[in-house]
């Protein structure tokens, strides 16, 4: 995959991230913290992973759940499992 393609998968993980949280798209910085900058709460950070899951089509274990902290964290974990480049 291209940089174009980094490039969308992140906004794609960003359009999850704003749709769970009811915020806006521009809010979701690629390192923001769902949890200390953009307020997510427990189980709206398990929405995240299920919806990236499904979005990537990807399995996505508990641990690896743990690790998405941030958008940028998100398409690291999708790199690691061969879908962005």
């Amino acid at each position: 995959m291209s940089d174009v393609q980094s490039v969308a998968a992140l906004d794609r993980v960003r359009g999850i991230v704003a749709e769970v949280l009811e915020i806006d798209i521009d809010s979701v910085e690629p390192d923001a913290s769902f949890y200390d900058d953009l307020a997510a709460d427990s189980l709206e950070k398990v929405e995240i992973a299920v919806r990236v899951e499904r979005e990537f089509a990807i399995p996505v274990s508990p641990q690896e759940a743990a690790e998405m902290t941030s958008a940028s964290a998100v398409l690291a974990l999708l790199r690691d499992k061969g879908k962005v480049v």
